[in-house]
Order: structure tokens, then C-alpha cells, then sequence
């Protein structure tokens, strides 16, 4: 269960990296998509702005699975 914490705690940093970056990059790119108005622009607007929530309920939800799969009996 450690190594999934410590996997837990690399990805977390990983991904708050990835989300400053991101958000850094995403204002220049979003003009490229379109028009404001369109699903494009929007869908990546709203997943920029909330990349780092994403990937941290995504790591959160790695660790679950690893807690559950240790803790089954004859589990892996």
C-alpha cells in the first residue's frame, strides 16, 4: 500500500504541474478553436479550468482501487 501512496503523491504533483501549464497555454490556443459560443471552445475552456480537480479525483480514485485490491482476500 505505500508504493501506491507514493505513486498517489508523485501523480498529484505531476498533475498540478500539467494544470499550471495548461492554464498557462490554454488562453493562446482556445482563440484557434472558434467562435466563444461553440462546444469546442467551450468544453476545453471549462476542462482547462478545472484539469487539476479532475486529476486529483483521479489519483484520488487510483488509490481507492489500490486499497480495495490489497484488501481482498487472496487479493493481488
Amino acid at each position: 500500500m505505500y508504493g501506491a501512496y507514493i505513486r498517489a503523491g508523485i501523480s498529484a504533483g505531476a498533475v498540478t504541474l500539467l494544470g499550471a501549464v495548461l492554464n498557462f497555454i490554454l488562453p493562446y490556443l482556445l482563440p484557434l478553436l472558434g467562435p466563444q459560443d461553440e462546444l469546442l471552445y467551450q468544453t476545453f475552456n471549462t476542462l482547462g479550468n478545472n484539469v487539476v480537480i479532475l486529476g486529483l479525483v483521479a489519483v484520488a480514485a487510483g488509490v481507492m482501487a489500490a486499497a480495495t485490491a490489497e484488501s481482498s482476500v487472496g487479493g493481488v
